[in-house]
């Protein structure tokens, strides 16, 4: 998924904290309900700088969409199954109901382990956006920053 944005502040030699802009989407229907799930605000992110942007220059993000969807599964997706996955286990082995509660607590507690391994690897490892793009138009910069601002 490509995005504008732009750059906020520069972290290290390879990574920054971009600012992406809001999608500039028409809501004929919704009137600017958000149902649509376009956002009217900037959002943060950190994103890998091998081009060199500078803050203030407006740049094109690309998002890696399979880490983005592993990432999402991993963070909504253990909690949810993995209690259920020993609760039943601990059913089939013919576990009383306090013995598959435990078994269930166990399965949350390896959920809320993987999730935390897996936010540390994300925290040293590469972002998952990328800036692909610097657009240094003076004119797209100050119409940017004017959005920003309002």
């Amino acid at each position: 998924m490509s995005d504008k944005a732009i750059v906020k502040e520069i972290l290290s030699e390879n990574r920054a904290i971009v600012l992406k802009l809001p999608e500039a989407r028409e809501h004929k229907n919704c009137a600017k309900c958000g149902s649509c799930g376009a956002s009217d605000r900037a959002i943060e992110t950190i994103a890998l700088n091998s081009l060199d942007a500078k803050p203030g220059d407006l740049v094109s993000i690309e998002t890696d969409e399979s880490k983005s969807i592993w990432l999402l599964f991993i963070l909504i997706g253990s909690p949810i199954f993995l209690p259920l996955i020993f609760y039943l286990i601990g059913s089939a082995l013919g576990l009383p109901d306090a013995g598959s509660g435990v078994m269930a607590a166990f399965g949350l507690f390896s959920a809320y382990k993987i999730i935390k391994f897996h936010n540390n690897k994300a925290a040293n490892g590469p972002p998952i956006t990328t800036i692909t793009e610097i657009q240094r138009d003076e004119n797209d910069v100050q119409q940017t920053e004017n959005q920003l601002n309002t």
